[in-house]
């Protein structure tokens, strides 16, 4: 990792928390084929054990679990024996509310948030009591101030923070509903408990470094007062024996334009609707892919303007990028992208703004 310190005597020992942060998986993967991995503390991963194959056998539990909780696995080169599963009922809880109808996930939203909460404490907590062998600690926002701070005297303190600073997002989103009145709704509300922000920040001045995945979001840190040389910028990657260019004998008629990603206003959707509006004409498509945040009647009200695909199976996403001719991400805060970067590894141009995804896009070059 770059600019971190120089490796202690003898072998690194290290030990990770994560709540949900795709990179921390592919690094604890990393980690593990090299021989360094003590322990991966997460929330619940579906290991394939007894019980949750059973799980799948019932009629009316099968769909359900494995659209949410089932679709959990461990990367590739992961051995389940070093994942330490925590805040398992809380996490299971949360996966239930989630499936909710939204009127009631609405009402149910500060309770929800609430078990997030508890479920990245549940993580510290259980880290926090494996952190004295440790040499290295590399845990993400919300799971990392218990073990950081158990962690033993010259132990390397590595906090994952995968977008924008807490304070960036407040005021941005405060300025967006402003300009956007129709589309508040699904900006996101940051419900959270009673101390949780506090927690955030003691986390970030008890780091030693802070992994961050793209200049904006460094940017974003050292406007909040964070020295920049404890921020390391460590862009992700995509795995592209899955994510490649299309089939040379690709053929479609029409031009369409392609959006994937959470539907919601963090990501620019009003933005991208009101371009197409512009921009459409004879032969072509816009085609939306992804879960709905928030209130999902602004974006409901203009589905003439698109093709709406829910959330797919990753599986499925590379057919899906190929048959596009651009791809769209307006994003307002983000932090990288892996979609920008699963576009461009299958063979399209991105049109993006800098609010993350412009490490990789330069304007007439990636994309514009």
């Amino acid at each position: 990792m770059t600019g971190m310190h120089e490796v202690q005597s003898g072998r690194p020992r290290v030990l990770m928390g994560n709540l949900s942060a795709p990179e921390i998986d592919r690094l604890a993967a990393a980690f593990c084929r090299a021989g360094l991995l003590e322990a991966y503390v997460r929330r619940y991963v579906n290991r394939g054990r007894p019980s949750e194959r059973l799980l799948e056998r019932i009629p009316a539990l099968s769909g359900p679990y494995r659209r949410t909780l089932g679709r959990r696995r461990l990367p590739e080169g992961l051995d389940g024996a070093r994942v330490v599963e925590a805040g398992v009922l809380r996490d299971w809880a949360f996966a239930l509310a989630s499936r909710a109808p939204v009127a009631w996930r609405e009402r149910l939203n500060p309770r929800m948030q609430s078990l997030l909460v508890q479920t990245e404490a549940s993580i510290s907590r259980r880290a926090a009591r494996l952190a004295g062998d440790a040499t290295h600690v590399v845990a993400s926002y919300g799971t990392a101030l218990d073990v950081f701070r158990a962690a033993r005297p010259g132990t390397l303190k590595v906090l994952n923070y995968p977008i924008a600073h807490h304070q960036y997002q407040f005021d941005c989103y405060a300025e967006e509903r402003v300009l956007n009145p129709a589309f508040a709704s699904m900006l996101p509300t940051f419900n959270w408990p009673p101390g949780y922000q506090a927690r955030l920040e003691a986390e970030i001045a008890e780091a030693d470094r802070i992994l961050v995945g793209s200049r904006f979001v460094r940017e974003s840190f050292i406007a909040q007062g964070v020295a920049a040389e404890r921020l390391c910028v460590e862009p992700y990657g995509v795995d592209t024996s899955r994510f490649g260019p299309p089939p040379a004998d690709r053929s479609r008629q029409g031009f369409r334009a392609l959006y994937v990603g959470q539907i919601g206003q963090r990501k620019g959707i009003s933005y991208l609707l009101e371009a197409w509006r512009l921009f459409r004409g004879p032969d072509t498509e816009l085609q939306i892919v992804g879960g709905i945040v928030g209130d999902p009647a602004p974006f409901r009200a203009q589905q003439a303007l698109y093709r709406y695909l829910p959330a797919v199976p990753q599986a499925e996403l590379p057919g899906i990028y190929h048959a596009a001719d651009v791809f769209v991400f307006p994003t307002l805060i983000e932090g990288m992208p892996l979609v920008v970067v699963e576009a461009m590894a299958c063979g399209l141009p991105v049109i993006c703004t800098d609010r993350g995804p412009d490490d990789l896009v330069r304007d007439g070059v990636e994309g514009f």
